[in-house]
């Protein structure tokens, strides 16, 4: 599949390890990448909410949506796993009408219709860059509507199944919804963890906390200081 990238991207010029929107490695091969985290944003929802009434449109057959965010799934698995075809898809290298064609040869057949045709008016909006965000964005909406809840939980060491079990059943009870947790490892963390639910971000780390306890302190000081120098005055 990557060979499949690699001549797209030969064809509209890019080489691998161009500058088209990634670093490249010092022997000009693909970039460098880790695990692609998809962020959302105000714009992301809106054409994510586009696509669910797509989905939930008259005459569009049972499940549509579930089927949808499947796709999506499995199209944000594509991203994150091929950053060469990313890199392709946001380039400022092609226009409009180039990127189109690397959709049609990419997707079209591949996927349904709906989310075919979806993708090239993102392309025709130019927001092609946000597709990763925008499909996070729809899958999100996706399990709202099933009354279930996507939670990224980042961690400096794996959590055990049974943790894994303990933090969904927690936030889950609180949020009133089924929690599929999702973990990122993230070695810079000093104990504890971060949660990520839709835009709001809980950090629970021991580095954070020594970081808000370090501030209070701080600004606990400068008060004294302030209270001293009217007392003086």
């Amino acid at each position: 599949m990557a060979n499949r990238f690699s001549r797209l991207l030969k064809k509209f010029g890019l080489a691998l390890g161009a500058d088209v929107g990634g670093s490249p490695r010092e022997d000009g091969g693909s970039p460098v990448t880790v695990e692609t985290e998809h962020k959302t944003d105000s714009v992301s929802r809106v054409y994510a909410q586009a696509l669910l009434e797509l989905a939930q449109a008259p005459g569009q057959p049972e499940g549509q949506a579930d089927a949808l965010a499947e796709e999506a799934g499995d199209l944000l698995g594509l991203l994150g796993g091929e950053p060469d075809l990313e890199r392709l898809l946001s380039s400022r290298a092609l226009n409009s009408s180039q990127r189109r064609g690397v959709v049609e040869q990419l997707f079209k057949g591949k996927v349904d219709e709906v989310l075919y045709r979806f993708i090239q008016v993102v392309n025709r909006k130019d927001r092609l860059g946000a597709l990763g965000g925008i499909l996070a964005a729809f899958r999100v909406l996706v399990s709202e509507a099933r009354g279930e809840l996507d939670v990224e939980v980042y961690v400096s060491e794996p959590l055990s199944d049974e943790s894994g079990r303990g933090v969904a059943e927690s936030i889950g009870g609180a949020m009133g919804k089924r929690v599929h947790l999702h973990q990122h490892v993230d070695p810079g963390l000093i104990g504890g963890l971060k949660v990520r639910v839709g835009d709001r971000l809980i950090d629970g780390s021991v580095a954070t906390q020594l970081r808000i306890m370090k501030r209070k302190l701080v600004d606990a000081g400068r008060e004294r200081a302030r209270r001293g120098g009217r007392l003086e005055g």
